[in-house]
């Protein structure tokens, strides 16, 4: 992960940066930040920045990451993600804003997100056309 400037901190540390910052903060470093850091890394690592293959490889990711689980389905153009952290709610805002972003701007849909202390879940059903506008 060296080629995309990663930091390892430990994670009370970790959890302690997020909790100091505002929720509006929180929300514009996930529309901001997080979906292009996705599309970057699908891109380099998987060679599909496509909507579909920054979910492939998020769930591929996920399953690397020991703080974060992901689960994403996909049944009839309708999908689920469901994403468990152990960052706290502060960290469910900033993901709320970054899957809404993601969502939204690839998809061309909006999708229902809910937000918990530990969880965020994700539902949106895609058009045909959607992701190859």
């Amino acid at each position: 992960m060296q080629e995309f400037g990663f930091a390892v901190f430990p994670r009370q540390f970790f959890k302690a940066i997020i909790e100091e910052l505002d929720e509006d903060t929180l929300a514009r470093i996930g529309r901001g930040v997080v979906p292009a850091m996705w599309k970057d890394m699908a891109s380099f690592w998987d060679q599909d920045s496509s909507p579909e293959g920054i979910l492939r490889y998020l769930k591929k990711r996920m399953r690397l990451t020991h703080n974060v689980q992901t689960t994403i389905t996909q049944e009839m153009g309708e999908y689920a993600i469901v994403y468990r952290h152990d960052f706290g709610p502060k960290w469910s805002i900033l993901m709320k804003s970054a899957f809404q972003e993601f969502v939204s701007k690839s998809f061309h849909v909006e999708p229902k997100i809910s937000a918990g202390e530990s969880v965020v879940s994700v539902r949106f059903k895609t058009n045909p056309r959607s992701s190859s506008d």
